[in-house]
């Protein structure tokens, strides 16, 4: 129970931060205030970000449907509670160096962040249980992974990297293709479907924020949200234990 309670605690720590901090002020800016302040193509329209919300909505029902089982030592296992409150100190360090502008210092902690929540996502077994009870966890960790992409290309854009003579948009499409095969793999190797939803509405977002102004990368952004919805829909390795 005591467990429980940390990672319930961890989780409301971290909404609460990082909702106001991503739409209000620290040093002066928000932080999507500081993504739009550069070109970058691979950002999505604003409204994406609104995904936060839903994580911590998906964290909080997660960890509250444990606190009400009866088997709770079999739940959460302190490796995986040391793992969670790792990702959060992580993701609050992290976002604060973002936001005061100490961006490399930053893209390396939400770098740890993805490995963390990675690791803390393979502790559970693929079995139907289990993979039900990881999808809190696959949108974060798929979310954390679309803001480490995210935030490496605002980096090379405020660097002014001119991308070994590639247009930016043609790096952009690059970049979003490595981004779909990493959530296909796994789609297809952890029978993950919550992940592939996650750059779905990223990539729509990205469609959205770039419309006809860079037409070849909304229309691959589109291109590869379709592929994402094929891929939940009849991509399948071998069918999982029901236990």
């Amino acid at each position: 129970m005591v467990r429980l309670i940390i990672i319930l605690i961890s989780i409301v720590v971290a909404a609460i931060f990082t909702v106001n901090v991503f739409w209000l002020p620290i040093n002066g800016y928000t932080t999507i205030k500081i993504y739009n302040r550069l070109p970058v193509l691979f950002a999505p329209s604003n409204y994406v970000f609104i995904i936060w919300i839903v994580i911590y909505a998906f964290l909080l029902l997660w960890i509250v449907k444990y606190i009400k089982s009866r088997k709770l030592n079999e739940v959460v296992t302190p490796v995986q509670t040391l793992l969670f409150v790792l990702t959060v100190i992580l993701q609050i360090t992290s976002i604060i160096s973002w936001n005061y502008e100490h961006f490399i210092p930053s893209i390396i902690l939400l770098g740890l962040q993805v490995v963390t929540l990675f690791i803390l996502y393979l502790t559970y077994p693929l079995n139907k249980k289990s993979i039900q009870s990881r999808y809190p966890i696959a949108i974060y960790l798929s979310w954390t992974f679309y803001l480490f992409i995210l935030d490496i290309c605002y980096v090379i854009v405020h660097i002014q990297w001119h991308g070994f003579g590639l247009s930016n948009a043609l790096w952009c499409v690059l970049v979003m293709t490595f981004g779909t095969t990493a959530i296909m793999h796994l789609r297809y190797h952890h029978h993950d479907v919550a992940s592939p939803i996650v750059f779905i509405w990223c990539y729509i977002g990205i469609a959205v924020a770039n419309g006809f102004d860079e037409l070849l990368v909304a229309t691959a952004a589109l291109f590869l949200s379709g592929v994402m919805i094929v891929g939940i829909l009849f991509m399948k390795k071998r069918s999982v234990s029901s236990k």
